[in-house]
């Protein structure tokens, strides 16, 4: 009967301190309800990448070194003077054909979001209070969504990997050792029994928890993330998406000089185009929105939040939401930087082009440069105007200049003091 007793008393001790561990997510958990107030969440900057063009025309730095040497070579012989020679090594030479199309509809865009806590400290330790410093946001699920008469759509992630994260929760050691001992008496003989059982575990427990996840259509973005142990979501997370606006064609132009010296003036030896597409701007307005919605789960700890560990908390779980618009871009970060040649009045008037087929459009740079170098070019004709030329519209190879539905001439020119270079947008 003593040998039974020694022996319960021991199995006791040994589940006693089997179960006294350290290893818990909490000591208790409630779910408390919704509360809106807690967590926020918006978004801090973005950053929209524009396409650049190349106009596709070489100058004689362009090329390889033996073709400097000749092209040198042919230029001294060509222009023996020191004005007209300088200007011939900064002429630009003309492409055949027309330049690449270039798609302006098509951008990529980052987007910071920033998710913070709420706090106030001056209710720390108040009854009911829904704040102490051990408190963190354990689990988030955002989105982005654009409108549909945007006529704007998301075509994919540049930058995106599902992230997992591993976290090492604990490293135990466990030694155990159980003494045994009796007394057996009889008739015969008088005897003890000891015995000694021991045994020692290691152990190392991690858990595996997703640190980013998402997915994308046409006019959503959605991603979620979860915490762990000591691990909270407030901070930022950064998206690289693509983007693309529905396409409108339009045409630039890239004037062509030969230059004889810095006190000649600049002679127009051609022009070159290029096509490009932009946004379709009948149907976006200055600013483009997009609704941000965020669902989130809030980890409160009542008590044990003294302590580092989170095995003592009692923990009260609360759920909330947000739906908040929020700004993307504004209409000069996703147009092109197009400029014209015009007069503001009553009426905005522009100087078009007309083809040799007889097609007018604007006449557009992509380079506020580039547009007043062609405007000094316009001004030089109009400064000094030759009688035997006045009525005879200016040309450039087969392309003549329309303003006011009316062609262009030296004379009418004249009379334009107040041509300058606007904004196309």
């Amino acid at each position: 009967m003593k040998t039974l007793t020694h022996l319960s008393a021991g199995l006791v001790l040994l589940l006693l301190s089997s179960s006294c561990t350290s290893v818990k997510r909490f000591k208790s958990a409630d779910y408390k309800g919704e509360d809106n107030t807690l967590v926020d969440m918006s978004l801090f900057g973005t950053s929209l990448d524009r396409p650049s063009l190349d106009p596709g025309g070489k100058s004689l730095w362009d090329l390889s070194a033996g073709a400097q040497t000749q092209l040198i070579q042919i230029l001294d012989e060509r222009f023996p003077e020191n004005g007209p020679f300088a200007g011939a090594l900064n002429q630009e030479y003309m492409a055949s054909g027309a330049g690449p199309m270039v798609d302006f509809t098509r951008n990529n865009l980052r987007m910071v979001f920033t998710i913070s806590k709420k706090k106030d400290y001056t209710i720390l330790g108040e009854g009911g209070s829904r704040f102490s410093p051990a408190d963190r946001i354990e689990f988030l699920k955002f989105s982005l969504e654009i409108p549909e008469e945007y006529n704007l759509a998301f075509t994919g992630w540049n930058r995106y990997t599902t992230e997992y994260g591993e976290i090492e929760i604990a490293d135990m050691s466990f030694s155990r050792s159980i003494d045994l001992s009796g007394d057996i008496s009889t008739d015969y003989v008088d005897a003890g029994i000891k015995s000694t059982s021991g045994r020692k575990e290691d152990q190392a427990i991690r858990s595996r928890y997703l640190k980013l996840n998402g997915n994308i259509s046409r006019l959503k973005i959605a991603m979620e993330t979860e915490g762990n142990r000591e691990i909270d979501l407030a901070g930022n997370v950064v998206a690289d998406v693509s983007l693309a606006f529905e396409a409108y064609p339009e045409r630039v132009t890239f004037p062509v000089y030969t230059s004889f010296g810095e006190d000649l003036p600049l002679q127009l030896s051609g022009l070159r185009f290029a096509d490009i597409r932009i946004p379709r701007l009948s149907d976006l307005p200055d600013s483009i929105m997009a609704t941000l919605k965020m669902e989130y789960i809030y980890r409160h700890v009542e008590s044990g939040w003294k302590s580092y560990q989170e095995w003592d908390d009692r923990v009260a779980y609360y759920s909330g939401k947000l739906s908040k618009e929020v700004s993307l871009f504004h209409k000069g970060e996703y147009l092109p930087p197009l400029y014209c040649l015009g007069t503001e009045g009553e009426g905005k008037e522009v100087l078009k082009i007309r083809s040799f087929s007889g097609v007018d459009y604007p006449l557009q740079f992509l380079d506020y440069s580039e547009a007043s170098r062609f405007l000094e070019w316009l001004s030089a004709l109009s400064s000094a105007p030759d009688r035997e030329n006045i009525g005879i519209p200016i040309k450039a190879g087969n392309h003549t200049f329309i303003y006011e539905d009316k062609l262009l001439n030296p004379e009418m020119l004249f009379s334009l003091p107040e041509l300058k270079v606007m904004p196309v947008y």
